[in-house]
């Protein structure tokens, strides 16, 4: 089925803030027949965007003419997204546009986000996101969804604030004197919190171009850079999963299950994440380190590693499978821990990935021993240099 533009526009926003394994555009039910205009699915999460593109009539009466246009652009949006919803309760996979079928999270554990882009508007009716008639839906136009997509474009990032939004809405008399995007200032500004305190709260115009022009912010883009290491690593996956070149048995559903550990890390995380990268590759080439193990601010173990090229690569899996399991008894109180390898970097073309993920909610006494026991034989991890780093979100200076 054709996208159209209103629908290509929301689906480029979607695959560049979510990366492209996890949005579908004109997904489909099993009959066929189309179920949502985009799709965007990563465990627990389901995003349901339907998008319209109505422009307004000019009849001379204001009030008509944006009764029109709501009724053509959001509620006929909210309508198709609460089809969507009913159709995806009773279901546990659905099929993307070219009829390849997909799972769906757990039915007990996913939630569901219902948003209506409302494109077409030029700025002239105003947009109140609530419960329409049959649950909460955001309504987004153009401009307040390029801006709330941009500056939180991580699947983690984006749902958060819609439910932090909706708890919002739902007990707190909102005066929104502004747009969308001066309520997401709102929420940056409050260190990703709504005020919770209040009956009322009244957003003021002007607050998003306030707060988008402050110095912090400025910093806070020129430090994100170092979080597209990260991306770059998940989309090197994902072009492994349109390319079917996955080698030495990882499955889809294996390396699916990494990649999307690491597509809910938030860009703030990411950030620390993929400077850790960039680091360790630097030592690892250097000669200094063939491994490292980093704590993400989400609770995940990550561990690096990095070989010659002639360093086989089943054993290559192998070693890392070994050190993620001294990593898991490293950290106790993590339960999942993702492993890294890859070719040192040598100036020369091609490289290649794998990927482990470890998943151990219980640390045993035997596990302990094996621990000791990997430790002592192979020296993996037997006596790690520790160090920290200091981070701040919004760098003050």
């Amino acid at each position: 089925m054709p996208v159209n533009n209103a629908e290509q526009f929301v689906h480029d926003l979607c695959t560049k803030s979510f990366l492209s394994l996890w949005s579908y555009a004109n997904p489909l039910r099993h009959d066929g027949k189309e179920l949502c205009d985009i799709l965007v699915v990563c465990d627990p999460d389901i995003v349901v965007f339907s998008v319209k593109d109505v422009a307004p009539t000019d009849s001379g009466d204001t009030h008509v003419d944006w009764k029109r246009w709501q009724k053509r652009a959001i509620e006929e949006s909210a309508n198709q997204a609460y089809g969507a919803a009913r159709w995806l309760a009773s279901r546990d996979n659905f099929e993307d546009a070219n009829g390849n079928e997909f799972p769906l999270p757990a039915r007990d554990e996913r939630r569901v986000h219902l948003v209506a882009a409302a494109l077409g508007s030029q700025g002239k009716t105003p947009l109140v996101s609530g419960d329409l008639g049959k649950g909460f839906v955001h309504v987004f136009d153009e401009e307040s969804l390029t801006i709330v997509m941009q500056q939180l474009d991580t699947v983690t990032d984006f749902t958060e604030y819609l439910r932090d939004k909706e708890a919002l809405l739902d007990g707190t008399h909102v005066m929104l004197n502004g747009g969308e995007e001066d309520l997401l200032a709102l929420y940056l500004r409050g260190e990703r919190k709504f005020p919770t305190n209040y009956d009322h709260v009244v957003v003021l115009p002007d607050m998003w171009d306030e707060f988008s022009q402050r110095p912090e912010c400025r910093r806070k883009q020129d430090a994100d850079h170092d979080s597209r290491w990260w991306d770059g690593i998940i989309e090197t996956f994902c072009e492994d999963f349109r390319t079917r070149g996955l080698e030495f048995g990882n499955t889809h559903s294996e390396l699916e299950a990494v990649v999307r550990v690491m597509a809910r890390e938030d860009r703030f995380a990411r950030r620390i994440l993929g400077q850790s990268w960039k680091e360790f590759m630097d030592a690892a080439t250097a000669g200094k380190v063939a491994a490292r193990m980093v704590p993400s601010p989400s609770g995940v173990i990550y561990v690096f590693l990095a070989t010659p090229r002639t360093v086989d690569r089943e054993a290559r899996k192998r070693e890392l499978a070994l050190r993620c399991f001294v990593a898991r008894g490293r950290y106790h109180d993590a339960t999942t821990v993702i492993g890294l390898a890859t070719e040192r970097y040598e100036h020369r073309p091609g490289f290649s990935f794998d990927a482990v993920r470890l998943h151990m909610a219980e640390w045993s006494d035997e596990a302990d021993e094996k621990c000791r026991g990997i430790k002592d034989e192979l020296g993996y991890f037997a006596a790690p240099a520790l160090s920290q780093m200091s981070v701040d979100e919004y760098p003050q200076s």
